[in-house]
């Protein structure tokens, strides 16, 4: 999986647990919470963004063509922004240790 397919699976998975107010690791929330944060304001008002909010309400899993369309949009946000492109590993990087692998 890579860097932006796990940023988006657990961005989901984040959005989904922020509607049902379960508890996490302070720490690991304020990663996520980054992680939405840095995404949300890059990709701002893109409609795939918008599709994943919308999913996360039902499920923290979304459907193969959000997903798709999402990590699409990412990339070609890392691709023409590098700085955002640094901080998107460097956030990956700290939760890789304490995140599960997100599910497909």
């Amino acid at each position: 999986m890579t860097m932006v397919e796990l940023a988006v699976g657990w961005l989901a998975s984040h959005l989904w647990s922020r509607g049902r107010a379960e508890q996490v690791e302070p720490a690991v929330e304020e990663q996520l919470r980054g992680l939405a944060g840095l995404v949300q304001s890059k990709l701002d008002d893109d409609p795939a963004l918008r599709s994943l909010e919308l999913e996360a309400v039902e499920s923290p899993t979304p459907t193969a063509g959000t997903r798709r369309r999402v990590v699409q949009a990412i990339e070609d946000a890392v691709w023409t922004d590098p700085h955002f492109g640094e901080a998107l590993a460097a956030t990956v990087q700290r939760l890789r240790p304490v995140m599960p692998q997100p599910a497909d």
